[in-house]
């Protein structure tokens, strides 16, 4: 999901990006705040989409997989050769009951079937502020704005390393601008895919269409081009695909949501192609009422796809292919998710074997008055921003955006939208902070990370950021900077809490 939650003037992001209340700009009241409570309630019995995702006993596709798909009342739509998994689709209400029911399947789970015609759509264009060109040493002009890359000590270790070009990191997101001056240079067309509704379409026109602008913005972070323009990415040097997996067509009742399909199929594509990091700065949505981003065990569709996309990162984890995810922005303890049944809850991906999670701190390096936190779920900590601590919009973080995007027309409200015109054309910049933003900090580091080692399987990457990063011990207690009324308990040393895992990921310490 891509969240939108506004409180005390600002908006939270985090892929979850326009959330659950607000599937559009503009839909939420400027003091409205979204609730979402730990404690699931119980599920309505909504209409189940035709599709499902599929999985096997045996692992992988097996040869009969069309025949026992067909037999239940269904047909195959797509193969996730990699990742061991189908999509299929059947308008019989019992299929998936059938299915589950026949030897050698594994799981099934419902899945939203898109049916969107994703087009460009052009937003209306606010005026920006032009910066004066401040450029620091070795930095491009918008770099004296970049604190949280100064945080993170990635111009010290550019001068050591701007990261290798044969290191491929995926951006599971709305897409990516890949005419963005930032960014032109950096975006692998080759192997760049939408797998919004399950089905890959390489075609340019759609995965380089970032309508929402938060894929765009994450990709800046990463890998923005030293190039004499603008901000500099934490690993400059290394290549980026887009995998959009966001619907972002306005007219879709589903817009701003991200649903399994598209991630099984976003993960199965990049260890298909050999990437080596995925970042999703993002939470998977259920198909069901309550779209809660939260999967427990105890509902059929819910309970497969968490079987599925665990089954997912474990291929590509096999394959070397690290997923690095966002924890989400509501504040809330993942460690203690629960159920009035019992079951086991967990938000997707990140609470998931093989995934490194982050949490986000501001320029303070506390936790940041919106970022979820819990052990299980929170490997490592990056700057997210918090325009608690600092006023808008100098406390969120700097980075690329598409000029008629959302998010970018949505800065207007804080001062938020930066442009750079020193080149002679000018390009589009914005602040926006959220556990999306701390996320591909932590990616970047990633990059540089196997730039210099070598292409590395998931453990040993998070075991190189978590030796190098610097450890932030637990803040004074009772921990509650938004004013929540449910204070956050943070637990643990600094070398390992709840609140930061094994601490902030430090550029400088992972290439020197």
């Amino acid at each position: 999901m891509i969240e939108w939650a506004r409180s005390h003037g600002v908006v939270h992001v985090a892929m979850g990006l326009l959330s659950v209340v607000c599937v559009g700009v503009g839909a939420c009241a400027p003091d409205e705040k979204m609730e979402l409570s730990p404690t699931r309630s119980a599920l309505t019995a909504g209409a189940r989409s035709g599709s499902y995702l599929v999985s096997f006993v045996a692992g992988g596709v097996p040869d009969n997989a069309a025949a026992l798909v067909a037999a239940a009342g269904g047909t195959i739509a797509a193969r996730y050769l990699t990742a061991g998994a189908v999509l299929a689709r059947s308008s019989d209400a019992g299929f998936a009951a059938r299915l589950r029911a026949t030897a050698g399947i594994q799981a099934v789970g419902a899945a939203r079937a898109v049916h969107s015609r994703i087009a460009p759509v052009l937003a209306p264009v606010f005026a920006a502020r032009s910066p004066k060109p401040r450029p620091g040493a070795g930095g491009d002009p918008l770099s004296s704005l970049q604190w949280d890359m100064d945080q993170i000590r990635a111009p010290a270790a550019h001068a050591i390393s701007l990261g290798s070009r044969r290191v491929l990191v995926g951006v599971l997101d709305s897409g990516i601008d890949a005419s963005h001056p930032d960014l032109a240079t950096q975006v692998d067309a080759s192997v760049s895919v939408s797998c919004v509704g399950g089905l890959t379409d390489t075609s340019a026109g759609v995965w380089s269409n970032d309508l929402i602008g938060h894929g765009t913005h994450v990709s800046g972070i990463i890998a923005a081009a030293k190039n004499g323009v603008g901000i500099v990415g934490v690993a400059p040097g290394v290549r980026l695909a887009a995998v959009k997996v966001a619907v972002d067509d306005v007219n879709d009742p589903n817009f701003g949501l991200v649903f399994a399909d598209a991630m099984v199929c976003g993960i199965d594509w990049a260890a298909a192609h050999g990437f080596d990091l995925m970042n999703a700065s993002l939470t998977l949505d259920p198909t069901d009422p309550p779209i809660d981003d939260i999967f427990c065990s105890d509902d059929p569709d819910r309970a497969a796809v968490i079987a599925i996309v665990r089954a997912a990162v474990l291929q590509a984890a096999r394959r070397n292919t690290t997923l690095v995810a966002a924890t989400g922005n509501f504040f809330l303890d993942l460690a203690h998710l629960s159920d009035p049944s019992g079951a086991r809850c967990r938000v997707l991906p990140v609470q998931t074997p093989h995934v490194i999670g982050v949490s986000a701190v501001g320029p303070t390096q506390l936790l940041s008055s919106f970022s979820d936190y819990g052990v299980g779920a929170v490997d490592l900590t990056g700057p997210g921003g918090d325009a608690l601590v600092l006023p808008n919009p100098v406390g969120q973080v700097l980075s690329s955006m598409p000029e008629s995007s959302l998010f970018y027309q949505a800065a207007a409200q804080w001062n938020g939208q930066v442009q750079d015109c020193s080149s002679g054309t000018c390009a589009f910049y914005a602040y926006i902070q959220g556990t999306s933003m701390a996320t591909p900090h932590a990616t970047g580091v990633a990059a540089l990370a196997i730039s210099r080692f070598g292409k590395l399987p998931p453990d040993v990457v998070l075991a190189v950021l978590s030796l190098t990063a610097k450890p932030l011990p637990c803040p004074a207690a009772p921990y509650d900077p938004g004013a929540t009324g449910t204070p956050a308990t943070c637990v643990g040393p600094p070398r390992f809490n709840n609140f930061y895992g094994a601490g902030e990921v430090d550029a400088l310490a992972v290439v020197k």
